[in-house]
Order: structure tokens, then C-alpha cells, then sequence
């Protein structure tokens, strides 16, 4: 399960140059306008506290009733995080070793999956084939019995050895938690909320239970080009690879008590979002639960979580004690750029304004990144600057939406300055990546150019 406006910001904590917040407000109704999605709720925590609380959109596609902040929402994935928290738990208690083969704690398990061991599922390292990737999502809509979900992955033999390399899977964190009621003797669903929903304050996090006065919000997928409500995950199909309900202000009680030691000591807990690595030795990006990475250099670990009727994207920028949470009411929801744009506006260090404007130390090579954004933007010229991929989207029909608000951007430009250059590696070798500020009739842009052997092979933008 896959990567109305109320504001509570402190105006000291912005940058100095950046989208005031009106902009940024609009900002957020635009692009979640854009996502063509139902509605969507973004919260942005600092030091443990909401500095920015905001929804856009409906609940209901029916009644029109509006999104809130205080809507309880499927988190899909976001999930795995409690269910290696658990497991994690049980470590600490001395009741389970992480080295431990699977199929030496749960019986009926395919012969070819029982070598792998506790930890490398949790790094979705075990080769266990994914049987949401199978079955697809509307599996997730009916109860299902253990039997029902390892007979569907069953089908399919592994992928590789275990340990060899990174394949996601769900199949592995549904049977981990099925390992957490071996271990503890109860009920998944009960541990949760006995042994962590609770001590951390959870009160309208659930699992199988929803308690008394959650309203979770109707999700909803399009089928056919028709938005359909969709009915709610039903727990006993995914169990901790994917079945909790949350709320925002729940999830920010959970933000904060990673920072402390309520539920594990320190050094078990920063085992969650620290990298694996496969038996080659190559470092695999992904703790347990988390996936570990950099924006615009700075570290963050993050998780996306999708259901049937909902998507949401978490980040956490621990050195900063900065998080960000969207999340929306329809599968697949393409809500990053949101979570992203967040980040960069309440994070200085992530703010492309903080960076001073150098000397250029080459304009003709700048006025030829102009020419070439020109191209790819306003489809000018021979479109000798770009890549095939580019040329693609410079003149191809499918990314004319995309174009179309950037045109009135470049062609109001009134400046185009040179911020840095560095070396990236890409898929095919080294990329030279330039980041350019522009002033144009709209603001300010930031444009990142990725030029591979002298062609502009990719393009990103931002006004922060």
C-alpha cells in the first residue's frame, strides 16, 4: 500500500523571502485542485506542536460535505511502522529474535518462504511474493482468512533469496503480525491498541474497533471515469501491512513519541528507519516502515500509504523536529508534491530563498539553460537542447496540461540567475544538475535542469 481553511502558523518561523501565507494557503488549494481529488488534509508539526493546519475539497462526494482536519483516514502503509514497533517491542522483552527464521514461529507457511528471517521481512527483503500486486486493491474490501491471503501470494514462487535484494511486500508484513499475537498471546488488532495506541494517547486510532464519536471520512476510486465510494478496509485482509484508521491530531501523538522512549529505548527504536543492506553489501534505503532519504539535502525518512478510497504521505525531518502528513480520500491520490511543498515552506533549510544569488561563472552557459527551457516549455526551435525524454514533453499532447501553467511563467521571465551546479548520478551515468532562480510575472521560480551529456534530460520547478 504505496512512496475550509484554518492556519496556526508563527510567523517567526518563516523565512524571510518565502510565499507569504496567504500565497502558500492558495498554494495548497491549487494543488490539491490539481490532484483532482475529493478533498485533502495537510498538518505540519514543530516540536511536537500543529503549526499549520489546513483542508481543502469534500468528505463527501454525495452530500458535499467539507473536508476536515479532524477526519479519521485508512493510512494504508503507514501501518508497517506500528506493526515494526510491535514487533520491536516484543525484541525488547526478550520474547522474539529478529534473526529468528520465520518458519520456526508460524506453521503452514510455504516451504520456500520459511528460511527467511523476522528482520528481513521487515525490510521487505525476504523475496515473498506481494499479494496485494496479485489480487489488486478490491481484495482488501471483504474479511479474509489467513489461509485466503497465503494461498493468494502462494501462487506466485519468490522473487529471490533472502537477503539478496528489496522487493516490497505485504505478504511480509501480514505475517509479522501474525507473529505478534504467536509472541504476545493476543490478538493482533488487541495489541495495538492496548500496547500502543493507548500509552501514546491514541484514542481515536483503531484497528478493528472504531470507537465511539471517530468519524472516518467515505473514500473513494475512480472506475470507468466514475468516483465511487468505496467501503472500509476490512482489517482481517491486511491486518498490519495496511488496516489502521488514524486522525491527524492521533498521528501527531505518535510523531512526537518517536522522538522519545515511551514505547522502546532509543536504540531499538532508530532501528526502524535505519537502512538495511543486502547480502552483497549494497545499502537498501528502507528501515522498517520507513524509507530513508534526502530533499534538497536534507535526511528525511518518510512512508506513503494507499487504500481502496484513500492516500496519504508522511515526513519526518527528525534533526528539525519538523513533520509534515497529508492525506486524502481517494486511491491514488498524488498528494507528495503537497507534502513536499509543505516541507519546503516551514523548513528553512529546505527553502530554495535562503541560498544567495553567486556571481555566474558562466552566462553563456545560462543563456543556453534559458534556450533550453524555452524548448522544452514553449516547444521553440529544433529542440536541439533536449534530450528524446524532453522532446517528448515539449511537444507531446499528454503533457500539455502540464505545460500549459508554465508557459505564462517563462515567457514573463525578467530574470534568469545561475544558484549552483553540481553532479548527480542518474540511471545512465552522471548528470550535471544547474538550479536557476527566475523573477517572472507570476514571482519567483526555481528551476532544476538535468543535463546528461549537454541535453536537458529532466525538469522541476518550484516558487519555494
Amino acid at each position: 500500500m504505496l512512496p475550509a481553511l484554518l492556519l496556526l502558523v508563527a510567523p517567526a518561523f518563516l523565512p524571510p523571502a518565502q510565499l507569504s501565507e496567504t500565497a502558500f494557503t492558495r498554494k495548497v488549494v491549487a494543488l490539491v485542485a490539481e490532484s483532482h481529488v475529493p478533498g485533502a488534509a495537510l498538518q505540519v508539526w514543530k516540536d511536537g506542536k500543529p503549526i499549520h493546519s489546513q483542508a481543502a475539497g469534500v468528505a463527501s462526494v454525495e452530500t458535499q460535505a467539507p473536508y476536515t482536519t479532524e477526519l479519521a483516514f485508512e493510512i494504508g502503509s503507514l501501518s508497517k511502522q506500528f506493526t515494526a514497533t510491535a514487533l520491536m517491542m516484543l525484541v525488547h522483552e526478550g520474547k522474539l529474535a529478529l534473526d529468528a527464521p520465520i518458519g520456526s514461529l508460524l506453521d503452514d507457511l510455504p516451504e520456500a518462504w520459511r528460511a527467511a528471517t523476522v528482520e528481513q521481512v521487515m525490510h521487505h527483503m525476504s523475496g515473498i511474493p506481494d499479494y496485494e500486486a496479485i489480487a489488486g486493491y478490491d481484495f482488501y474490501n471483504q474479511p479474509r482468512t489467513v489461509t485466503e491471503v497465503i494461498a493468494v501470494a502462494a501462487g506466485a514462487k519468490p522473487a529471490f533469496a533472502p537477503g539478496a535484494r528489496f522487493d516490497y511486500s505485504n505478504t511480509g508484513y501480514f505475517i509479522l503480525s501474525l507473529i505478534v499475537e504467536k509472541k504476545s498471546g493476543v490478538p493482533f488488532d488487541e495489541f495495538l491498541e492496548k500496547r500502543l495506541f493507548a500509552p501514546v494517547g491514541m484514542r481515536s486510532t483503531y484497528a478493528l474497533h472504531r470507537p465511539a464519536g471517530v468519524t472516518p471520512a467515505t473514500g473513494y476510486r475512480s472506475r470507468s471515469e466514475t468516483r465511487t465510494a468505496e467501503p472500509p478496509i476490512a482489517w482481517s485482509s491486511t491486518l498490519g501491512a495496511g488496516g489502521i484508521v488514524s486522525t491527524l491530531a492521533d498521528m501527531q501523538r505518535w510523531d512526537e513519541m518517536l522522538y522519545g522512549e515511551k514505547l522502546l529505548p532509543r536504540a531499538l527504536l532508530v532501528k526502524l528507519w535505519e537502512p538495511a543492506r543486502a547480502t552483497d553489501g549494497k545499502t537498501i534505503p528502507y528501515g522498517a516502515g520507513w524509507f530513508t532519504d534526502s530533499y534538497r539535502d536534507v535526511s528525511f525518512i518518510s512512508h506513503s500509504g494507499g487504500t481502496n478510497g484513500f492516500s496519504c504521505f508522511y515526513l519526518r525531518f527528525p534533526e528539525h523536529h519538523v513533520s509534515v502528513l497529508v492525506h486524502t480520500n481517494t486511491y491514488g491520490g498524488e498528494i507528495g508534491a503537497l507534502a513536499q511543498a509543505a516541507a519546503a515552506h516551514f523548513l528553512p533549510e529546505l527553502n530554495y530563498y535562503s541560498l544567495e544569488v553567486p556571481s555566474d561563472p558562466d552566462p553563456e552557459t545560462t543563456q543556453e539553460h534559458m534556450t533550453a527551457l524555452r524548448q522544452a516549455v514553449l516547444g521553440e526551435g529544433e529542440l536541439d537542447l533536449l534530450a528524446d525524454g524532453m522532446k517528448d514533453f515539449a511537444r507531446g499532447p499528454k503533457f500539455a496540461a502540464t505545460r500549459t501553467p508554465l508557459v505564462e511563467l517563462v515567457n514573463g521571465s525578467h530574470s534568469f540567475r545561475f544558484l549552483r551546479m553540481r553532479s548527480v548520478e542518474g540511471r545512465t551515468g552522471e548528470i550535471e544538475e544547474f538550479l536557476y532562480r527566475q523573477a517572472n510575472a507570476s514571482g519567483e521560480t526555481f528551476w532544476t535542469m538535468r543535463f546528461s551529456e549537454g541535453y536537458l534530460a529532466s525538469l522541476d520547478w518550484a516558487d519555494e
